[in-house]
């Protein structure tokens, strides 16, 4: 059991998800619901623990060995980082069951928690891939659960926020799947090691280059940096308050650290040699019309929503100076916020 704890991290809350929907009644899809969670905490845990102690894992799914197979990789910061979603997740729970009652019709509510176990499974799948397509997969199970988890709330505005961040989000994943198939192209391959082992040697190529550029903007969209963020605040603001309390903590960040692997792991920092001084402006524009905005603000979700833009801004601060330290602390105001 304790060498399948990687798979055994996303494919429980997989596998509950069909099984919530089965279950239909709200206090059962809710305590079911409940109980997975907490069980990835636990996974979680043991994983950063054996991270500590033994050193980074690799599982091969199915044991088809990389790179011709699926890898799933967990050094230190992906195995704190899926600690940091299911232990968001595991503290939301709790009270979910009375926020949710109060604002999703009954005969919802068993959707709800399905959709929920399937986004708690694709934010720790992106955590957790070491494949740049299997990155991608989960990146579009944890948004279309999204959508659905926003479209759920009580306000008429509710249903345009989430078509709004439908839209904004595929083309966020458009770009991003060109630029992996890009990579592919010229590499042959889509583990994320083999990749980073590879691209070097076609790395001056305007194809490559092309497909930095469509990797940056992808992940961009969907971390909302600025002036790529006009998607959250609606989505904050309307979405039923359980979501928006797990989103804020998670898929942003979860974002941030997509950006940070396919970044430095994939293109070895290459990328922000270029691009460096153009994400150090949009930050620091950021931090301050983000914060400005959110003063005024007389609705606590959207003055959280606007505050989450100005963080952002910091954390991508951090990660245009491509050092050490920058790179440190962007990565510390990440678990920090």
């Amino acid at each position: 059991m304790l060498a399948n704890l990687p798979a055994l991290q996303v494919v429980l809350p997989l596998i509950a998800a069909p099984i919530c929907l089965i279950l239909r009644r709200a206090g059962l899809a809710w305590a079911f619901s409940l109980a997975v969670t907490w069980c990835c905490l636990v996974i979680s845990i043991l994983l950063l623990i054996h991270v500590q102690t033994v050193g980074n894992i690799s599982y091969p799914m199915g044991d088809w060995a990389a790179p011709w197979g699926i890898e799933y990789k967990v050094d230190l910061l992906s195995a704190f980082l899926l600690v940091i979603v299911s232990a968001i997740g595991a503290v939301v729970m709790p009270y979910a069951r009375r926020s949710v009652e109060a604002e999703i019709p009954e005969p919802r509510i068993y959707l709800f928690y399905t959709m929920y176990l399937l986004c708690l499974c694709g934010l720790l799948g992106i955590a957790i891939t070491g494949d740049a397509f299997n990155l991608f997969v989960f990146l579009e199970v944890s948004s279309l659960s999204s959508y659905v988890l926003i479209s759920m709330g009580r306000y008429r505005r509710s249903l345009t926020a989430a078509y709004r961040y439908l839209i904004m989000g595929t083309v966020g994943a458009t770009f991003y799947i060109i630029g992996v198939g890009m990579m592919y192209m010229m590499t042959g391959t889509l583990n994320m090691a083999d990749l980073a082992n590879r691209i070097p040697m076609v790395a001056d190529t305007r194809t490559i280059q092309v497909a930095i550029a469509f990797i940056i903007v992808g992940l961009g969209l969907k971390l909302a940096i600025f002036p790529l963020h006009m998607w959250l605040p609606n989505a904050y603001t309307f979405a039923p308050s359980v979501v928006t309390v797990f989103l804020a903590a998670t898929a942003t960040k979860v974002a941030v650290y997509a950006l940070l692997r396919m970044v430095f792991t994939v293109f070895g920092g290459a990328p922000l040699l270029v691009v460096a001084q153009a994400l150090m402006i949009l930050a620091v524009i950021a931090m301050f019309v983000g914060s400005l905005v959110a003063i005024y603000q007389s609705n606590i979700k959207r003055m959280l929503a606007y505050s989450s833009i100005a963080q952002i801004g910091y954390m991508v601060l951090g990660i245009s100076f491509i050092s050490v330290i920058g790179l440190t602390g962007g990565i510390i105001h990440l678990f920090n916020h």
